[in-house]
């Protein structure tokens, strides 16, 4: 027994020793860097052009940020500091700096940082988007941090910034941005940084960000393009100009959890719509994006959108009827759907070949993991497409090609594979309510008319003799000769069959060897 106990304490004593010796050798991991700048997001400004830079800290510091495009001097631009009260057990120091004037096309890199030494960030690094060239932006609703493919998806951005010029959150965010103190709303940001850095993260409140714990961290973490900073509820919507695409990015909450807005938000709306139809050649495609859908599929008979007098399409449908809305793309539900054409819950067409409608769009799916809603059978005959998010995540991808022509797909997020795609052909944008008589000479007619508005003087100018390639002269020459010879076929018709009948009896007599009269 004693020998035993004399092997156990040399034993002892020896993993002492090779314990001290290795903590020589083997340093222990340094701290974390509690000044280090976390959460860091951008998005656009007033313009596509300009950038806002957004970033929390744990200690009190001041706002900068460097950027450059790799062949310049770099320029430092001063911002400003918040202290956010509203998250005790996170980050409380808010920063936020405004970019303007950038080149589009251009790739700048930037970091930020404050007075002190250790609180600069990493570099990232954002491509001012070119409005010359097809723009993609991808959409979505309902993501969180059990979200089932939210690593795939910040691979799919990651993997290629510079492949889509916005991403749009449309509504319900982290769930919740102000959970467990605010943790959930740090992690969260902190979890989407690594393509938010990149790409302009854009965003709408949905129910979740109205919630009375969420709707400062809602105000206070993000920043919208037309309003101060934190945003005030009177101004939680806010446009933008991206090339062909007027988006218009709307709060659906209004309805419901912000009633006081309501006629706030309506005003700001009809005059957004009205100023952009004023030249609609600018921006021929208008897409709105909302929380809350007019139109689902869900089972659950007590949600808006499967009601008769739903509240959000009382209000807004006419107004997107009046001035002409192509898309309106939502979430709250989660699943994915797609609509044809429809107005007052009727189809208007099972065609996007020129719509005299809005086409809708839910992508809600990413939330699935939160509360799974089932679609047994189409909401109605509008419904083109649905897609139970029992069955996959999707996100949603738009590209505007020229204007008439606008690509949509819906992606699985797991793996990019495409669930559902259409092509929407608009060649007369404008309000769904004018009677519309589309131009028998087409894009000839079109273009002939905006560039060759001379007077010569004359009534039309006819090219009788001379036909060169397909322009709108050729083209009316053609069609008045046509109803020319159309009309005097039908005055004539007799005569001319009478004549025809004549000849076609004289060529069999003179077969015959007869005579004709003269």
């Amino acid at each position: 027994m004693m020998h035993s106990s004399k092997q156990t304490w040399l034993i002892y004593f020896f993993l002492v020793y090779v314990t001290a010796c290795l903590g020589t050798f083997v340093k222990p991991k340094p701290a974390a860097n509690v000044n280090e700048p976390q959460q860091i997001h951008i998005g656009f400004g007033q313009r596509l052009t300009d950038i806002i830079i957004l970033w929390s800290t744990k200690n009190n510091d001041s706002s900068v940020a460097e950027y450059y495009t790799g062949n310049t001097n770099s320029k430092a631009i001063k911002g400003e500091t918040i202290h956010f009260e509203g998250n005790p057990l996170g980050c409380q120091y808010l920063h936020r700096v405004y970019i303007s004037n950038l080149t589009p096309g251009k790739k700048y890199f930037y970091k930020v940082f404050g007075q002190d030494s250790d609180s600069t960030s990493s570099q990232y690094s954002f491509t001012i988007p070119d409005v010359t060239k097809p723009l993609t932006y991808m959409i979505y609703g309902d993501l969180g941090l059990l979200s089932a493919n939210l690593q795939f998806l910040k691979h799919e951005v990651i993997l290629d910034p510079q492949k889509y010029s916005a991403i749009f959150h449309i509504g319900d965010i982290a769930y919740d941005l102000g959970s467990d103190g605010g943790r959930r709303g740090d992690k969260f940001l902190n979890a989407i940084q690594p393509m938010a850095a990149h790409v302009p993260y854009m965003t709408i409140p949905g129910d979740h960000e109205l919630f009375p714990g969420s709707k400062d961290h809602y105000r206070f973490r993000f920043s919208t393009p037309n309003a101060g900073w934190p945003m005030p509820m009177y101004q939680l919507w806010y446009s933008l100009d991206a090339g062909l695409i007027h988006f218009v990015c709307i709060s659906t909450e209004v309805f419901f959890q912000d009633k006081d807005n309501i006629d706030r938000q309506m005003k700001w709306l009809e005059e957004d719509l009205e100023a952009v139809n004023e030249d609609r050649s600018k921006h021929p495609w208008i897409i709105v994006l909302g929380h809350r859908p007019m139109y689902c599929s869900v089972n659950d008979n007590s949600e808006d959108c499967r009601k008769t007098d739903s509240v959000v399409r009382t209000r807004l449908e006419d107004v997107f009827y009046k001035y002409g809305v192509d898309l309106f793309i939502s979430g709250h539900q989660h699943l994915y759907e797609r609509t044809y054409p429809v107005y007052k819950n009727k189809v208007l067409a099972f065609s996007n070949r020129n719509p005299r409608a809005t086409i809708h769009f839910t992508v809600g799916s990413l939330g699935n993991q939160y509360l799974t809603e089932f679609s047994s059978k189409p909401g109605g005959p509008w419904s083109a497409n649905v897609v139970s998010a029992m069955e996959m995540e999707i996100y949603g991808k738009v590209k505007a090609f020229n204007d008439t022509h606008l690509f949509w797909t819906a992606n699985k997020a797991m793996d990019n594979g495409v669930v559902d795609k259409a092509w929407i052909i608009q060649n007369q944008h404008g309000s769904f309510d004018q009677v519309v008589i589309p131009d028998p000479l087409g894009a000839a007619g079109k273009q002939w008319r905006k560039h060759n508005q001379e007077d010569d003087n004359t009534f039309i100018n006819l090219n009788f003799f001379y036909v060169d390639k397909d322009d709108y002269n050729t083209r009316v020459t053609v069609l008045m000769f046509t109803f020319i010879f159309l009309i005097f076929g039908i005055c004539f018709r007799k005569k001319i069959l009478n004549s025809f009948r004549y000849c076609c009896i004289n060529h069999d007599k003179c077969k015959n060897g007869q005579l004709i009269p003269m």
